[in-house]
C-alpha cells in the first residue's frame, strides 16, 4: 500500500504536506489494522477451511464428513496456509483499510490506477476504484483456500471502520 500511496501522490502531484500526510496515514492504518485484527483472530480463534474440511467429523454436525487427507492443491504461487486463526482476514482488513483511506483522502472511490506486482515482475493490474482493489484483495484469500467468506466480509469492514477513525482523528491540518 505504501507503493500505491506513492504512485497516487505522484500521479495527483500532491505537495509535500499532502504527500507526507498520505504516506503517514497509510502506514498508520496498515499498522493499526494488523494490531487490531490479530487481537481479533486470537479472540475468536476460528479454524481455517483446511482444518474444517479435515476435521468435519468432529464439528458436532452429523451431516458433515471430514476428509483427513484433503489438502489445498499446491501450486508454485500458493504458500502453506498461515498458522494463525482464520477470522477475520488480515488481507481483507488491510485492503479495506487502505481503500477506505484512499477514498477519504482523495474524496472519491472511483479513481483509475495501475500497479505492478512485486513478486511477479512485469505483471500489472489496473483498477477503476479503490473498492475494486479491496474486493480483489479480499476475494483472493477465498480463492487461495485460506479463508471463509465471512472472514473477508468482516475483515474488510473492520479495516474500513478503523481507517475512517484514523483519517478523521489523526494528522489533520491545523487551522
Amino acid at each position: 500500500m505504501n507503493r500505491l500511496a506513492r504512485l497516487l501522490a505522484v500521479g495527483d502531484k500532491l505537495n509535500g504536506f499532502e504527500t507526507a500526510r498520505l504516506l503517514a496515514l497509510t502506514h498508520m492504518v496498515q499498522a493499526d489494522a494488523h494490531i487490531s485484527l490479530f487481537e481479533a483472530k486470537y479472540y475468536y480463534n476460528s479454524w481455517r477451511p483446511i482444518t474444517a474440511i479435515r476435521e468435519g467429523e468432529n464439528d458436532g454436525n452429523n451431516n458433515t464428513a471430514g476428509d483427513t487427507n484433503w489438502n489445498i492443491p499446491q501450486r508454485p504461487e500458493v504458500r502453506v496456509t498461515p498458522p494463525t486463526p482464520s477470522y477475520p482476514s488480515s488481507h481483507a482488513a488491510n485492503g479495506g483499510a487502505a481503500a477506505e483511506l484512499f477514498k477519504l483522502f482523495f474524496g472519491k472511490d472511483k479513481k483509475s490506477f495501475t500497479i505492478e506486482s512485486i513478486s511477479l515482475p512485469g505483471t500489472k493490474r489496473s483498477y477503476k476504484s479503490f473498492s475494486q482493489l479491496a474486493d480483489e484483495i479480499s476475494l483472493s484469500r477465498i480463492y487461495i483456500g485460506y479463508h471463509f467468506r465471512q472472514d473477508i466480509i468482516e475483515g474488510k469492514k473492520m479495516g474500513r471502520q478503523l481507517s475512517k477513525f484514523v483519517f478523521e482523528n489523526n494528522l489533520r491540518e491545523l487551522p
